[in-house]
């Protein structure tokens, strides 16, 4: 049977390490696995495998639920509760090396599973689970939150995404742990948020992703019918993010963040670009052309969902989105040539609320519904002169 030491590895500074030695019968050499510095980031890298199995596994075939039933790495927490770290086993030097597809969260606890059962010549003895560290970087914590999207002080009843932005990248943490939803009497409004084994960052984990639970907002679904939304309309709520949540350094963020807001009634209309106001620039200058919403739409979205075309080639400018999202500004890199152009709206346009173009995302069950197929774009006609 195994027996775990926690102890360092000489060489590389600060690292956790859990050797595993053999027990009765067992001449191979102690396992340890531990998080090693690597081109690019950080591994997870198991030592003491002998010549012939570190051979055999360079030579096997393994598909992924093989790797897994090996080597399992997860985000620490109760056992099976968190989904497997993404990424890729190598054979590297002496050791079998686990490269995630991200990199660790300094100062993240990541619980690893490892059976030498399933190895390509199995070894007599149970599976066992450890957990490592990534160090924290040292450094002082200075991330916070920037705002809250969407930014109007008085919300939809219905309302079903926000952003969070960050002044710089964060660690991919889940977000559920730091968020909650305070009514107007500071009580916490339990089960608001949709719970996912899964977060949505930006690229550059800048910005997050917070879903209400779409359950409790659309009409006619059990959770609706049972609790009812979260937000009321003709009340006031406060979004509060706990300053625990940590950066990409594996650091606290410098502050927590507190946004209130009030709610209104449900916007339950789909998108109409037919509704929009087009400002047209004068022709040879650089100044913006500005298109005007009747309401907010998705600021996440606006970003990429909306572009101008001229003779049916895409013209490059820059973005920008104002009027609590309600106007969109669209800045070309070269002077406007006079003549037709054509704003070109995507499909995948919505709203916070879940409204798409000519598609409600709450649709009353006495509603006649429009099932003709959604195009991929919409066109809106201008004039440069």
């Amino acid at each position: 049977m195994f027996r775990s030491v926690l102890s360092r590895v000489a060489g590389v500074a600060g690292l956790l390490v859990l050797a595993l030695t053999a027990g009765c019968g067992q001449p191979a050499a102690p396992l340890t696995i531990f998080i090693a510095p690597a081109t690019g980031h950080a591994v997870i890298r198991v030592g003491g495998l002998s010549s012939g199995e570190l051979s055999s596994l360079q030579r096997a075939t393994f598909t992924q639920a093989q790797w897994l039933a090996l080597m399992r790495v997860t985000v620490d927490g109760p056992p099976d509760s968190n989904p497997p770290v993404a990424g890729t086993y190598r054979v590297s030097g002496g050791s079998l090396d686990f490269t995630p597809t991200f990199p660790f969260d300094p100062g993240r606890g990541y619980a690893v599973t490892f059976d030498p059962a399933a190895l390509p010549s199995p070894r007599d003895a149970p599976a066992f689970r450890t957990v490592v560290v990534m160090p924290p970087d040292a450094y002082v914590p200075n991330v916070t939150i920037t705002r809250m999207l969407p930014s109007s002080d008085v919300l939809p009843e219905n309302l079903l995404r926000i952003y969070l932005e960050f002044s710089a990248p964060m660690s991919r943490a889940h977000g559920r742990e730091f968020i909650r939803l305070e009514d107007e009497r500071g009580q916490e409004v339990r089960d608001a948020f949709l719970a996912l084994d899964v977060d949505f960052w930006s690229p550059d984990g800048r910005r997050y992703t917070v879903f209400l639970d779409p359950g409790r907002v659309k009409r006619g679904i059990l959770p609706n019918d049972q609790v009812g939304r979260a937000l009321k309309t003709g009340h006031r709520f406060v979004l509060v993010v706990d300053p625990a949540w940590r950066d990409a350094h594996g650091q606290p963020m410098a502050a927590g963040f507190r946004h209130a807001f009030s709610v209104g009634p449900a916007e339950m209309h789909p998108i109409a670009p037919a509704d929009w106001t087009i400002a047209s620039p004068p022709a040879n200058t650089r100044r913006a052309l500005v298109v005007r919403f009747p309401r907010p739409l998705d600021h996440g979205l606006l970003q990429r969902a909306i572009g101008v075309e001229r003779d049916g080639q895409i013209i490059d400018g820059d973005i920008a989105i104002d009027a609590e999202e309600t106007a969109w500004h669209f800045t070309p890199k070269a002077p406007w040539r006079a003549g037709p152009h054509v704003l070109v709206v995507l499909s995948i346009l919505e709203d916070p609320m879940g409204n798409k173009i000519g598609r409600p995302f709450d649709i009353d069950n006495f509603t006649n519904i429009d099932k003709s197929p959604t195009p991929d774009r919409v066109t809106r006609p201008f004039i440069v002169k």
